[in-house]
């Protein structure tokens, strides 16, 4: 009986010291955590990834005149996401309105913004692509570099980057 409680304290300790170390680390690692289990354990949300996935990048192109173009790239968005960044996550959550969130985080991405009519050339940064689905809406796609939101220049560049 000594040797069950024994393994049982030893059990209770370490379920206690990575639950420790798991809320130190900062917001970005845990989401890689939590992205990862998430992943492998929850059908509906990898359905829902594995969907967005294989969706095309679609960027916006400004003519000289002002008008608005959309331009197919042919790419998509796991293909172009998953090949620029050292690691990666994708993470499903539903939202308030009904509808739902995928957010993917990449590590050690670079990009030269300068081709795609941007400024800037980004080495090792961290890209996090927040893709929002409302219920009955329309979806929108909101890019950060490093802790940086892109406007919608640079969201185009971008864009254009991960496709090439």
């Amino acid at each position: 009986m000594k040797t069950f409680v024994k393994i049982l304290v030893a059990i209770i300790v370490v379920a206690a010291i990575c639950g420790g170390v798991y809320l130190v680390l900062p917001e970005t690692a845990q989401i890689f955590v939590k992205g990862n289990i998430q992943y492998r354990t929850n059908d509906e949300a990898k359905d829902k990834i594995d969907s967005l996935k294989k969706n095309e990048i679609v960027y916006t192109d400004v003519q000289s005149n002002g008008t608005e173009k959309k331009v197919p790239t042919g790419v998509t968005y796991g293909d172009a996401l998953d090949k620029k960044a050292k690691t990666t996550v994708w993470y499903y959550e539903d939202t308030t309105n009904g509808g739902f969130r995928i957010t993917y985080y990449g590590t050690k991405v670079s990009m030269d913004l300068a081709k795609y009519g941007s400024d800037g050339t980004y080495i090792d940064k961290t890209l996090k692509a927040v893709f929002d689905f409302p219920a009955g809406g329309k979806s929108t796609v909101t890019l950060y570099i490093g802790d940086e939101q892109c406007d919608d220049a640079m969201k185009a560049a971008v864009l254009q980057a991960l496709a090439n």
